[in-house]
């Protein structure tokens, strides 16, 4: 059987100087470190991915604007932030008295681009709730039956020209319904399609190494010499590929004609059927995203740690996660936008 120097794709490596003086962490705490990061960043992404919330910790001074546009650009932010993250864990492996740490920092910091994330899954799912703010109150004015259609108005004839309506009269103070989440929900997804792309790197060059070595040929002596943590990490890489880049590709012609304006909220929002299409896509993004991409990182990270062993000992797991979850957290925040 292989040793594990001779089944990784790079050859970088975080050893202790000493083994007898460092005790390198489980496979499980590694994977456990991964766990509560999402499990907190998700928890606090319902909360701070909420416009109403920040609104009301501001003052009411920001995040009142529930057609700001911030998000598209926003998610640039939480792509440097999630990047800049990597690379400071990086920067303190290197640093940490006692560890031989023989990586440049662009590699780990592509290599985290590969670490599962869920918070923006959780913030899509909040999106397609609207809810009645409760800190606007507005008396709309209606002239024609079409406007009265996109503020979801009931309108009675005020003559015998049916263009010349009036809102009813017990509608006329009314909470304006709004998506709070909205907003964190499209900065989060855009900035993590992005990091899915760069992930494609670290996952291609995993699959193209077990490939050019047979290692993808079931029955064959290669493959049978594989320790299953290896077999766990090259299938994982394979289904990111196989099955991720087609949802990738669909996912950027989606940014693409959504800055185009073809999925514009206040389009889509005035007839039902537009709604509907606007949901079921929401769905299938959401989906295939935790079925495929989610999925497939955390295979191919239950393999890499078990493969590893002490070749990957990353020292200060809980700063590490506290890094992850704070400069998510701020991603989140800038996401939500409305001046």
């Amino acid at each position: 059987m292989k040793n594990a120097t001779e089944l990784l794709p790079w050859g970088w490596t975080i050893t202790p100087k000493d083994d007898s003086l460092i005790i390198c962490p489980s496979a499980s705490r590694i994977l456990g470190t991964f766990a509560l990061v999402n499990v907190v960043v998700t928890a606090l992404s319902v909360v701070f991915g909420n416009r109403y919330t920040l609104y009301r910790l501001t003052g009411r001074r920001f995040f009142k604007d529930k057609n700001s546009k911030l998000h598209r650009i926003m998610w640039i932010l939480t792509v440097a932030l999630q990047l800049g993250a990597n690379a400071l864990i990086g920067w303190i492996f290197q640093k940490t008295p006692g560890y031989n740490a023989n990586f440049k920092i662009w590699e780990l910091m592509l290599f985290f681009t590969v670490r599962p994330r869920l918070s923006w899954i959780s913030l899509m799912l909040l999106s397609q709730y609207e809810v009645h703010n409760p800190d606007v109150v507005y008396s709309p004015m209606v002239t024609y039956a079409r406007d009265a259609s996109t503020e979801g108005l009931e309108l009675e004839p005020r003559s015998k020209d049916r263009n010349a309506t009036s809102p009813d009269p017990s509608l006329m103070q009314r909470h304006e319904k709004d998506r709070p989440w909205a907003s964190a929900a499209k900065s989060q997804a855009f900035a993590e399609i992005f990091l899915q792309i760069i992930a494609l790197y670290i996952m291609g060059k995993t699959a193209h190494f077990a490939t050019t070595r047979q290692y993808y040929l079931v029955g064959t002596a290669a493959n049978k010499s594989l320790p299953t943590a290896a077999k766990i990490m090259y299938a994982g890489a394979l289904y990111y590929l196989s099955l991720g880049v087609p949802l990738l590709l669909a996912e950027i012609l989606f940014v693409i004609l959504y800055y185009a304006g073809e999925f514009d909220d206040d389009i889509m929002s005035r007839k039902t059927s537009e709604r509907s299409i606007k949901s079921t896509a929401y769905s299938a993004f959401i989906f295939y995203n935790l079925v495929y991409t989610w999925l497939g990182s955390w295979l191919f990270w239950a393999g890499f740690v078990r493969l590893a062993g002490d070749l990957y000992c990353p020292p200060k797991l809980y700063v590490q996660g506290s890094i992850w979850g704070a400069f998510s957290l701020i991603g989140i925040i800038l996401g939500v936008g409305g001046g």
